[in-house]
């Protein structure tokens, strides 16, 4: 079944943020073009324009499908907006990475993560889940959970030498490093890094709790 971003496999992270610019810019353009045909009858706005479809024929080869609601590729370019920013701190803290996976527009998967990189020789250094959370609730969908069972942490965090990362928004990310959270009762800690990043993707390494 098609993506509408396709997954990055085996790629520098050069060319995987290349390539990932590329999609996210002409599905950006296509959603801004797309608003002109959105509904102007007030009184039934939300319906339709939940129902406006966007055309994709055309895009770049990492799109995958010919068409998209306007509302899903709205969700999929925040992401997505994330991914590149996250993946471009990533590649500066590990120069010497390649990309071995890359989902940008893919629902969680416990077989996979947002973002792995490998060292030269292929051994898997960073794990990373990638998420544009707008709420101040750290429970909020029950995204923290996913993602800390996505990267192998839902019981304790591996001392494996990988390092684990949430890419995330300012106000999620508060929520997620609180300090009023019950920390004595968690298996884990969150260490809040500096990114400069333009929209202020914060990257939270998960640690183990030395609680």
């Amino acid at each position: 079944m098609p993506h509408i971003i396709e997954t990055i496999s085996n790629a520098t992270a050069a060319n995987a943020l290349e390539a990932l610019q590329a999609a996210h810019d002409f599905l950006a353009s296509q959603v801004v073009a797309a608003q002109s045909e959105l509904a102007s009858d007030t009184a039934h706005w939300g319906m339709a324009t939940k129902r406006t479809v966007v055309d994709l024929e055309g895009g770049p080869p990492l799109v995958g499908k010919t068409s998209e609601r306007f509302v899903e590729l709205i969700n999929i370019l925040a992401t997505t907006e994330r991914t590149i920013e996250a993946l471009r701190w990533l590649a500066g803290e590990y120069p010497d990475s390649q990309v071995r996976e890359c989902h940008a527009s893919t629902s969680d998967d416990s077989k996979g993560n947002d973002i792995v990189l490998t060292d030269a020789g292929g051994k898997v250094i960073v794990r990373c889940e990638v998420c544009d959370v707008i709420s101040k609730n750290p429970g909020q969908n029950g995204k923290e959970k996913s993602d800390l069972k996505n990267l192998g942490c839902q019981e304790a965090v591996p001392d494996d030498g990988v390092h684990r990362y949430i890419a995330t928004s300012p106000e999620f990310a508060a929520a997620l490093t609180g300090r009023l959270r019950k920390w004595k009762q968690l298996h884990y800690s969150y260490e809040s890094l500096e990114t400069g990043l333009p929209q202020q993707t914060v990257m939270l390494r998960v640690l183990a709790s030395s609680l």
